[in-house]
């Protein structure tokens, strides 16, 4: 049996909180701590699954908003299908409308010229239009999620950055005028420095109009930003970003240990809440290409990392939700080999040990939420 009550847990998160009604999510503290609120004004740490739409995944909806409610899941996570919008709080999202996570590859990341007028109207339009689509269910919006791991950094698993990208534009484009008057200014040796300085510039514009936009077609609801990994965490980029949202949304590595330490420093440099916004812990399933690094011996030995991984993530000041990564097996996608692996088994069958670890975590989940 799973120990989920160690020394550390704070033992005075239960206490009755103040009811604060906003109609919408939004954040406060409370005893030092981080809290979602409700629309309804209740404290709220999510917990659930992204990507239930996923085309192949072939979800009954139905039935899988039952098995999700029956394990103590109280949220979905980002790629929520609009059947299951009005079902339990979700985060809204999206990552088309500008095409530079790295797992696309080097053929399928296309950056854009965010300096030209055309580019920054498009972008305008594509944000107007998805809150539109939310705003139905605005009330059970958790948040807004941007572009998924991005290739900011000027060294990215893509091996292109948006750096080049603009620098080798046509001369009479927006961006590469952009970039000839930065570099009319820059003072120091063109190189590295130079071009980390450029794409700070690049981002400011970017979150710019991406920011500016969120903000005037979803007001009152709570901004996560792009979605960034540790290896694709550009300080400078991030910094770019703060004005515009109100929380930072991390997908860390699929290790069992929580980083701390690395969760600390961007608590530190962002000063804003943390959603860890994809996690799992994958494990070895038979004869399943699961292609993790350092797999769990089994569903048993993952449900107690990631109970404790959980655990960890309320013992901070600053973590206001965790999601899993996929509901059931699927293709990696991008053209990739292996299994993506899922919470589920084929049909929703549970995995031994794994549903009743997490059960029992959401269980503390709920004892340490502040009530009403």
């Amino acid at each position: 049996m799973l120990l989920l009550y160690p020394g550390g847990i704070r033992s005075n998160a239960a206490e009755p909180f103040p009811e604060k009604k906003s109609g919408s999510f939004s954040l406060t503290k409370i005893k030092g701590r981080d809290w979602l609120l409700t629309a309804e004004g209740r404290p709220f740490f999510a917990h659930g699954i992204t990507h239930a739409g996923n085309k192949n995944a072939k979800l009954d909806y139905q039935k899988f908003s039952k098995a999700c409610k029956e394990i103590g899941f109280n949220a979905y996570g980002y790629g929520c299908p609009q059947q299951l919008r009005k079902d339990m709080p979700y985060l809204a999202s999206w990552n088309h409308l500008v095409p530079i996570s790295y797992y696309r590859g080097k053929n399928g990341v296309k950056f854009v010229d965010v300096f030209d007028p055309s580019v920054e109207a498009r972008l305008k339009a594509g944000v107007k239009a998805y809150c539109r689509i939310n705003a139905k269910t605005s009330r059970n919006v958790i948040g807004y999620c941007w572009t998924d791991l991005g290739s900011w950094p000027l060294e990215n698993p893509a091996g292109k950055s948006w750096v080049d990208f603009i620098r080798n534009l046509p001369q009479n484009a927006p961006g590469r005028k952009a970039y000839q008057g930065f570099m009319e200014r820059w003072k120091g040796d063109a190189g590295k420095v130079c071009d980390q300085a450029f794409l700070r510039l690049i981002a400011r514009e970017y979150f710019r109009i991406i920011g500016e936009a969120q903000r005037k077609h979803a007001p009152d609801q709570l901004v996560f930003g792009d979605r960034f990994a540790f290896n694709t965490l550009d300080e400078d980029v991030v910094k770019e970003m703060l004005p515009y949202v109100d929380g930072i949304a991390i997908q860390p590595p699929f290790n069992g240990k929580f980083p701390k330490e690395k969760f600390d420093e961007i608590h530190k440099l962002t000063q804003k809440p943390i959603l860890i916004c994809d996690f799992a812990i994958r494990f070895k399933d038979g004869e399943k290409d699961i292609r993790s690094w350092k797999p769990a011996a089994d569903s048993m030995a993952a449900g107690k990392a990631y109970a404790e991984y959980v655990q960890a993530a309320l013992q901070t000041d600053y973590v206001v939700g965790v999601f899993w990564c996929n509901p059931v097996d699927t293709p990696k996608g991008f053209g990739k080999p292996g299994v993506k692996q899922g919470f589920f088994e084929k049909g929703l069958v549970g995995r031994p040990g794994l549903h009743q670890s997490v059960k029992e975590v959401n269980s503390l989940r709920e004892a340490l939420t502040p009530k009403r």
